[in-house]
């Protein structure tokens, strides 16, 4: 019976060795699943930044051209006080020789902004005639649509709108058709 037992303890022993690696393989198996879970992770997250940074990039050079692009739109503003005097002084019909000068002397002044205005890319909103448009036209007035008119037309501008490149400094207030 010694042998009985013996072998018994054998095989006893090759049956706990096979678990014990059975587990050491399932063990394995599970920290190699883990690592991988972790890497695919960690590969996301990179992706995910590499992409956040990559439109950080792309924000800073929009707001740099943008920057670039509108840099005179303060001073523009601060001017256009000025250009709407210029036009109202030469407005005012003179005969004297010493004013016909002086007018003169304003249209050249008026002629220097409206070209330093032109190279900066601000120009004047000329909407006479023009459908009402919101965006760019401030509606100060209504009055009733002359024959063959279309309602909802600009008839009259009473200050001038200007805008720099496709922004609007300032809307023209105008006088609407009903």
């Amino acid at each position: 019976m010694d042998n009985n037992e013996e072998l018994v303890e054998q095989q006893e022993t090759t049956v706990e060795t096979s678990m014990e690696e059975g587990q050491e393989t399932v063990t394995e198996i599970s920290e190699v699943e883990a690592l991988q879970a972790t890497l695919s992770e960690t590969e996301d997250r990179l992706l995910r930044l590499q992409a956040e940074l990559a439109n950080i990039q792309k924000r800073n050079a929009k707001e740099r051209q943008d920057a670039a692009k509108y840099r005179s739109q303060s001073l523009a503003q601060e001017l256009l006080p000025v250009m709407d005097s210029l036009e109202h002084a030469l407005a005012i019909e003179v005969e004297d020789e010493k004013a016909v000068n002086l007018k003169k002397g304003l249209e050249m002044v008026l002629n220097l902004f409206t070209d330093a205005f032109a190279k900066e890319g601000i120009s004047a909103i000329n909407p006479i005639n023009q459908p009402f448009d919101p965006n760019f036209h401030q509606s100060i007035q209504v009055q009733p649509a002359a024959e063959g008119q279309a309602p909802d037309t600009v008839v009259a501008v009473v200050q001038k709108g200007y805008t720099l490149k496709e922004r609007v400094l300032r809307p023209a207030m105008v006088v609407v058709s009903q």
